[in-house]
């Protein structure tokens, strides 16, 4: 697809600055191990972060290693799920756990096709732990960051966006080499704090000058995303 590579650079460097400044902090922001940001981006599924993350320091406490994890006794995790509500994940978990201790040897894979055979993973967590844990530049994209490129770009969604083609091809071209965790956190932290699905920030929106439904005066000002 056709994208302005000057509009690219800008908003890419924007959305930086800004992270740099208003980006959040989470205990899975600051490890690099594969295990404990699946773990974290597992729990965060329909969850707000900042239910997450007692939850998660508790859980990680317990289960350090995904040896441990296997171990455990199913109730005992069905506990710290039922925290978070949406108790479907804790028999995600507990099947993710043995195959990954029974196929990998407790080892998370850095392959996106061997990461996709896990239980609980799908297309979000698989490029969350490339880009997170692994360094890779891989975007991670979800209805949220859909939202913001729909709006900025203009680009109208073909049935569900984040499983538009489209919308991953524009994500991809906006991850800086070397700074996909950074980018990809910023787009995440945008999303929730400034180009929220209903009433907008638009008026303290760094991206408001590169920002086609800003220049149109239209869903900024006035209705949510459809996302």
């Amino acid at each position: 697809m056709q994208v302005d590579a000057e509009k690219t650079r800008a908003v890419r460097g924007k959305l930086l600055f800004w992270y740099e400044r208003n980006g959040r902090d989470y205990p899975w922001r600051r490890t690099v191990d594969p295990y404990r940001i699946l773990i974290a981006e597992i729990m965060l599924q329909r969850t707000k972060a900042d239910q997450v993350a007692p939850v998660y320091g508790e859980f990680i406490r317990r289960f350090p290693d995904p040896y441990s994890l296997h171990k455990a006794d199913p109730e005992v995790i069905r506990s710290y799920f039922s925290k978070l509500g949406l108790m479907w994940r804790a028999d995600l978990i507990i099947r993710f756990a043995a195959k990954l201790v029974e196929r990998f040897g407790g080892k998370i894979p850095p392959d996106r096709d061997q990461l996709l055979s896990l239980p609980a993973v799908g297309d979000y967590i698989a490029d969350a732990v490339l880009s997170f844990a692994y360094g890779r530049d891989v975007a991670v994209v979800d209805s949220n960051v859909c939202r913001v490129l729909r709006r900025v770009f203009g680009l109208k969604p073909r049935g569900e966006a984040r499983r538009d083609r489209r919308f991953r091809e524009l994500a991809q071209m906006l991850v800086p080499p070397g700074k996909s965790r950074e980018f990809n956190w910023a787009m995440i932290d945008f999303a929730s704090a400034v180009c929220t699905p209903r009433n907008p920030k638009c008026d303290e929106c760094p991206l408001r000058e590169n920002c086609l439904h800003a220049h149109l005066g239209s869903e900024c000002r006035n209705t949510g995303s459809s996302q």
